[in-house]
């Protein structure tokens, strides 16, 4: 009222400036949070685990395509005997595994059966075109999903062992293969 009455007072009560404080507090440490963890992804990114960000990013982004002299269910024998894999999903610690097989398809998986899947990646088989002669076929490896933390993509040392494991068992079966790399993303 005026200031000069007892027990009367001009302006915002305490409990509700008590209360704004709060939700400004409140505000103020979920920007901080938001704030801590781009930088923590950035420096991630960028400084402790620069190679595998950018290693992982290529990895996504290309497709090892070969043709080669070998029958479908050669090659998926051969692929399956030769990269290192386990037999299957492990309980606790993450590893590749086969998550199926067929004479057109080889799918491998990393991760546990305690952990997430980190991320899958395929071997497509297919009869090659006309050009390339008969009994040849076309073989397209390449990461189907994959998860990130801090913005790094997950297993990158293992997606760069299962692309040389697959590479190798694949010349292998034909040393004079044809290998291009594409770009996908």
């Amino acid at each position: 009222m005026n200031g000069t009455s007892p027990g009367t007072t001009d302006g915002i009560s305490g409990t509700l400036m008590g209360v704004l404080a709060l939700v400004v507090l409140v505000i103020v440490a979920v920007l901080w949070g938001r704030l801590k963890d781009y930088g923590r992804a950035k420096a991630k990114q960028h400084v402790f685990a620069r190679r595998d960000h950018r290693d992982g990013q290529q990895l996504v982004a290309e497709e090892l395509h070969f043709t080669l002299a070998a029958d479908p269910g050669r090659i998926r024998d051969v692929v399956l005997s030769s990269v290192r894999l386990a037999p299957q999903c492990p309980a606790v610690l993450a590893d590749a595994y086969v998550l199926e097989a067929s004479d057109s398809e080889v799918v491998v998986a990393y991760g546990s059966a305690l952990s997430r899947r980190n991320f899958t990646a395929s071997l497509r088989l297919s009869p090659a075109g006309a050009t390339s002669g008969a009994g040849r076929v076309d073989a397209v490896w390449g990461i189907r999903t994959w998860t990130l933390s801090d913005g790094v993509t997950d297993g990158v040392s293992v997606m760069r062992r299962l692309r040389e494991d697959v590479e190798a068992a694949l010349r292998g079966l034909d040393p004079g293969l044809h290998r291009t790399v594409r770009r996908t993303r």
